[in-house]
């Protein structure tokens, strides 16, 4: 009997390389020619270090490879009906070696084509058919400013560009270099010291939807050098010419004169992530810059952004490409990784012969994720809210989720907790949190043994708080999902990953912060003795919420370890929950104040220890009430960001403050005033990233706060509502489930409160109410309750 294809010890066909390539960066062509007798369809794995592209007869197939890291290498899979006759792969490669993007993982330049049926490998199989290759002459790779690592943007020469290569025509064409075997990841022996452990992709391919922008902001007779060094001045726009560059938002050509410079700032309209084609004719020595920017700037050197609608006065930075026309007709330059912003800035110098936009076309690229379910409120605010938030979530994921598509394009454990609450709540589709729990995992093969903040990365940064906020999405996984030996399988990780954690311990028997980064929030006023989203802590490096966060995990820790039938071992971690949850409060607890102090000494003092005291439910119960009106007076007490105002939100439901949650949605209430088309990194003037999905934690709230409904038993066998709609007087909401959908239903008509719940079948659940239990029938429910 055969294996399975994809349980094969190794492939027969193997990756290929351009020997003519040198040293990275560079981009390369591969191509192969075949003849078919007769139409078939074919099955083929493809995969690329560091990225490909896959044409067809020159019709583009797919993108990859997935990203990934050395042990789990990614290929794609594609199905394609051939006819008969003769055919061409090309395939357009690259890799950028130092300049390479922070997240993108590389062994080594190569390409890979394998078929799946044996038959077929002659004719196309990498490192057994006739493939061929060649260096791509024309790109220059421009390194991107500090902080920004999306990787090395382009300088293309349209006069040394290959344009016959593209689809694979023209000379200098050499064969392929057969390079390393193929070595699958569930192998557990090695066949070379260069390899990728490999598997199949675990995700859909990116959607890729053209869109137009919305506007011509602003025109002005200005070139490169002009527009670097000079803010938008309203006065010098060229109005007159608005109407004849608008052509550029409608996918018609538009005509440059010879000897001409113009600046034009385009207006999406919305955040987008995207890939740009810029079809020219003509325009032979043209100079031609693409670049793309959030928001624009208060001067020349100043982080502010404020009003994003607004223009004048304001400057533009931003980053992109440089492409110079060579005269020839319909010449396209495009990218090799996508951009991402609102604004974007043409800046065209022409020489002596004129140039031809044919057109420009912008491409929509990110994870195909969609709002499954539905959210409505009484509050239009809210609603525009949850429209934003939502965006946001989908601007951040792609191949992983991402903290900013501008930016780094990490994904950070403590923002992908929150973005993978919000998937739970708006899809059925869990994919992307399935991928991440994987690769946090993975990159646990590191000198500590523990999960890296960030993953992929190259740079191995580690944060001890977003180790333990992985435990709690292997525990959010279990909760909302299931899927009992998946998460049997993720605990071996975080039985270890606790261990090693907890044996940094003082004396007192609290939990020393590391000698690291000690990221818990970003501050949101001055305060000196918060550094760079650290928490305050004396010489003992002992800090109040840093413990708590370890006492909230580990009670997490038990209940998976209840789920997972191993009673002794929950025992143990309740046990180490409650004694450091004893000495949390007998070391930072001020009973004068009703607060727990952030140090030993009792002089800083913060919302995130009483949050995460609140959400501990070994805190003593009196102290606990003390906690919200406390924090919320306290002159002295460092607010929580957008960030982990998540978990502000979720004390205050837990304590029933839900009226107050609304007040603590005020600054996402108020984005559309500041012209936000996405949630930021934090609400200051000084935001550096304009889109970042941890921010996008209102509509988990909507649903699991407001709403109220949440799971009541692990993997949703069960669902609790039990709502707080605060001064809201309407408001209802779809959630997906396995089952079907849960549909609430919340509106305040004259003195009662009439509640309408459907639950779909075999979802047994409680209405929680003024303190009252009612059980839930399958299907239609309905309540009235007066009010009091």
């Amino acid at each position: 009997m055969t294996k399975p294809w994809e349980q094969t010890p190794a492939w027969r066909c193997r990756w290929v390389t351009c020997p003519e390539a040198g040293r990275p960066p560079f981009v390369t062509m591969y191509r192969c020619t075949f003849t078919l007798s007769e139409a078939i369809r074919v099955r083929i794995h493809v995969s690329g270090d560091e990225r490909y592209e896959l044409y067809l007869d020159r019709q583009r197939i797919g993108r990859g490879s997935e990203r990934g890291d050395r042990s789990n290498w990614f290929y794609e899979t594609y199905e394609v009906e051939i006819a008969a006759g003769e055919h061409q792969w090309i395939a357009r490669c690259w890799a950028l070696g130092t300049y390479k993007p922070w997240a993108q993982a590389s062994v080594q330049p190569g390409f890979l084509l394998s078929p799946e049926e044996e038959a077929l490998e002659p004719l196309m199989g990498t490192g057994i058919a006739r493939w061929e290759t060649k260096p791509m002459l024309g790109y220059q790779f421009i390194p991107t400013p500090s902080g920004i690592g999306t990787g090395a943007k382009l300088d293309i020469d349209g006069v040394a560009f290959d344009w016959d290569a593209m689809s694979g025509e023209g000379g200098g064409w050499v064969l392929a270099q057969p390079g390393e075997d193929v070595v699958l990841r569930a192998n557990n022996y090695h066949l070379s010291s260069v390899q990728r452990l490999m598997r199949p992709a675990v995700l859909p391919a990116m959607q890729e939807v053209r869109f137009y922008p919305k506007t011509v902001r602003y025109i002005a007779e200005a070139g490169v050098l002009e527009a670097g060094s000079q803010p938008i001045d309203t006065g010098r726009d060229l109005s007159e010419e608005h109407a004849h560059w608008s052509g550029l938002l409608t996918g018609n050509p538009v005509e440059v004169p010879a000897h001409t410079r113009r600046r034009i700032l385009l207006d999406l309209g919305d955040y987008y992530c995207l890939y740009p084609e810029l079809v020219v004719s003509g325009g032979k020595s043209a100079f031609i810059r693409l670049h793309w920017a959030e928001a624009l700037y208060e001067g020349e050197t100043s982080e502010r952004k404020t009003k994003r609608d607004e223009l004048a006065g304001k400057w533009f930075r931003g980053v992109g490409d440089t492409f110079r026309p060579d005269g020839g007709a319909f010449r396209k330059f495009d990218t090799l990784w996508w951009h991402a912003g609102r604004y974007a800035e043409l800046i065209i110098e022409t020489g002596s012969d004129a140039l031809c936009l044919e057109e420009l076309r912008l491409l929509e690229t990110r994870y195909p994720l969609v709002m499954e379910g539905a959210i409505h409120s009484s509050d239009e605010r809210l609603n525009r809210a949850m429209a934003v938030s939502f965006r946001t979530l989908q601007m951040c994921s792609h191949e992983t989720y991402m903290d900013c598509p501008y930016w780094e394009q990490l994904m950070y454990v403590g923002d992908t907790r929150i973005q993978s609450l919000v998937t739970y709540v708006s899809t059925l589709d869990d994919r992307l949190p399935r991928k991440a729990l994987e690769m946090f995992n993975a990159s646990r093969n590191n000198h500590l043994g523990l999960v890296n903040c960030a993953y992929p990365d190259q740079t191995g940064k580690h944060i001890s708080t977003f180790s333990f906020w992985w435990v709690a999405m292997v525990y959010d996984y279990a909760l909302w999902r299931g899927d009992r030996e998946w998460v049997r399988h993720l605990m071996i990780s975080v039985r270890d990953e606790l261990e090693r954690l907890l044996s940094s311990r003082a004396p007192s028997g609290l939990v020393k912060l590391p000698v690291a980064w000690n990221f818990l929030d970003w501050q949101t006023s001055d305060n000196e003795a918060w550094s760079h989203g650290e928490p305050p802590a004396g010489p003992d490096r002992l800090n109040a919420a840093y413990n708590l966060l370890i006492v909230h995990v580990l009670e997490l820790t038990a209940k998976l370890e209840v789920y997972l039938g191993e009673d002794e071992l929950a025992s143990r971690a309740r046990r180490k929950a409650k004694e450091l949850g004893d000495r949390v409060q007998m070391m930072f607890w001020n009973e004068q104040r009703g607060l727990f102090a952030d140090d030993t000494d009792h002089r800083q003092y913060s919302e995130h220890a009483q949050v995460l005291a609140i959400l501990c439910e070994g805190t003593d119960l009196e102290r606990s009430r003390r906690l919200i009106p406390a924090m919320l007076q306290g002159d002295d007490v460092m607010r929580t960001s957008i960030y982990f105002d998540h978990y502000t939100l979720e004390a205050l439901a837990a304590s029933g403050y839900g009226d107050t949650i609304m007040d603590r949605l005020h600054p996402w209430l108020h984005m559309e005033e500041e012209g936000l088309r996405t949630t930021p990194e934090i609400f200051l003037a000084e935001t550096r990233s304009d889109c970042h999905a941890w921010g996008a934690h209102p509509i988990y709230h909507f649903y699991t706060n407001m709403l109220g409904i949440r799971p009541a038993s692990m993997g949703f066998a069960t669902v609790v509502i039990r709502p707080q709609p605060g001064p809201l007087t309407c408001l209802r909401g779809k959630m997906p489930h396995p089952k079907g959908f849960i549909e609430v239903k919340v509106e305040r008509e004259g003195e009662d409160w009439m509640i309408d719940i459907q639950l779909p079948q075999g979802l047994p659940g409680t209405l929680v109410w003024s303190g009252k239990d009612c059980v839930l029938a399958e299907g239609r429910n309905r309540f009235q309750f007066g009010i009091k």
